[in-house]
């Protein structure tokens, strides 16, 4: 049997053109709350796009692919453009590195994307996809709720 002192989160690769690299993490917990709390709009904004793109990704794999409705790449290039301090903090975070996020922003684009796609796939992973992301989050706030009913005098 193990302790918690024994788990490491899954990591995934990320190269620097003309070599060297780092590792990044799926998110955890108090990763997202860190990120609603300074980037909330843009979070909102973009896990709703990211929800439509997702249905759409399915429902096109649901039928052999032949529609190709979904396209997940908009979502990390709508992040580029309306959130990119979103995008360097949460390769910052993902990397373990949140003293310096501003290194994160300064990556170039295609690391940026590369990084940000990882830690998408990883987050995802480690929660077991999308739709037990999506019951998770849903179901937060009742959880929260009934706890803190069972624990007033």
């Amino acid at each position: 049997m193990q302790g918690l002192s024994d788990f490491t989160p899954i990591s995934d690769t990320v190269g620097f053109p003309g070599g060297g690299s780092f590792a990044v993490r799926g998110l955890a917990l108090e990763d997202f709350a860190v990120l609603i709390r300074a980037h909330y709009p843009a979070m909102s904004s973009l896990f709703d796009q990211y929800v439509s793109e997702a249905a759409l990704e399915k429902a096109d794999r649901d039928t052999g692919g032949s529609l190709n409705i979904g396209d997940m790449k908009g979502v990390v290039l709508n992040a580029l453009q309306m959130a990119p301090g979103l995008v360097g903090d949460v390769i910052a975070r993902a990397a373990d590195e949140t003293e310096n996020p501003h290194k994160a922003r300064m990556l170039p684009l295609g690391v940026q994307i590369d990084a940000v796609s990882k830690v998408v796939a990883l987050t995802l992973e480690a929660e077991g996809g999308m739709e037990k992301l999506l019951e998770t989050i849903s179901t937060l706030p009742a959880t929260l709720s009934k706890v803190a009913v069972d624990r007033s005098p």
